[in-house]
């Protein structure tokens, strides 16, 4: 190795002289990149790979230009050309930028809670603003998207206005099913069994009401009101305590079991002024006998 002018140094091979090229790898924010692979193609090919720090260095190199290729997973493959000489400094640094991730997309479908009928709605993707319409068999799509977790609101006419979220991942497509409910709907509970003449919900009703905790967590945006009804007999004002009070326990439930916000049910009992069937049989009284839901309006 010999000493040259400006204090640089240059090693003889054979009797050729040879220079060196070293450099530092970061990202945008001049973070050093480790591991990132360095090609350096001339006549022959050099590979070297970045330490911690984003250093890297190869030596032993017949001065002439080169081709520099540095990769790095997750990064986009940076390309240049370089001189080597062994009178300079042959120093490059790279800033490697973050390789953009492949798209993916979102398909959907929409329908009616309760006819399971599609719907034509109107999608939104909040956190980007980008809207479209579900077609006339409730589908809908998003392309393009970059991976990540998006807001949707989903809006018809008479129903109430639904929220949801879905995680797109690249080159994929993240499927969702959408179901709407009417404002005013009906849900009537068919089978909650009470102990005969009290509020006390029986063991084997529990079932039933997980489903219908199931829609209200499934709908953070529904509130109901849970209606009571009792036959005709016993009397007028024995029946509306009655029916208030088994309102009010299957509202205890939903919240005690389910953790359902207290705000969102209504409890109200109406004793045996709303009968759906004839009180002068035992099947229209056990039909009479029951807990409706309506779903409120926004």
């Amino acid at each position: 190795e010999f000493a040259l002018c400006g204090g640089r140094s240059a090693r003889i091979k054979g009797l050729i002289e040879v220079g060196s090229i070293y450099g530092f790898i970061t990202d945008e924010k001049y973070n050093p990149i480790s591991s990132a692979q360095v090609i350096i193609a001339g006549d022959s090919e050099f590979i070297s790979y970045t330490n911690e720090a984003g250093y890297f260095i190869i030596d032993n190199l017949i001065p002439g230009t080169y081709n520099i290729i540095v990769t790095k997973s997750g990064y986009e493959a940076q390309k240049l050309s370089a001189k080597v000489t062994v009178d300079e400094i042959n120093e490059f640094n790279v800033v490697m930028k973050q390789a953009e991730k492949e798209k993916g997309r979102i398909s959907g479908m929409v329908v009616d809670y309760i006819s399971k009928e599609p719907l034509v709605v109107d999608v939104t993707i909040t956190d980007i603003g980008l809207t479209t319409v579900s077609d006339l068999s409730g589908h809908f799509a998003f392309n393009n998207l970059k991976p990540k977790t998006y807001l949707f609101k989903i809006q018809a006419l008479d129903y109430i206005t639904s929220h949801t979220d879905a995680t797109v991942l690249p080159d994929e497509t993240a499927e969702i099913m959408i179901h709407l409910i009417k404002g005013g709907t009906v849900i009537t509970l068919e089978g909650i069994e009470f102990e005969l003449g009290k509020a006390k919900i029986k063991p084997g009703s529990s079932s039933i009401l997980d489903k219908v905790a199931a829609i209200l967590t499934n709908h953070p945006e529904v509130d109901v009101e849970i209606q009571g009804h009792t036959d005709s007999i016993a009397t007028d004002e024995f029946n509306l305590k009655l029916s208030q009070a088994r309102a009010e326990a299957v509202r205890d439930y939903l919240i005690d079991i389910h953790m359902i916000e207290p705000v969102r049910l209504i409890p109200i009992g109406y004793g045996e002024t709303k009968p759906i069937a004839d009180n002068a049989t035992e099947a229209g009284r056990t039909k009479n006998r029951r807990v409706d839901f309506i779903i409120l309006g926004e």
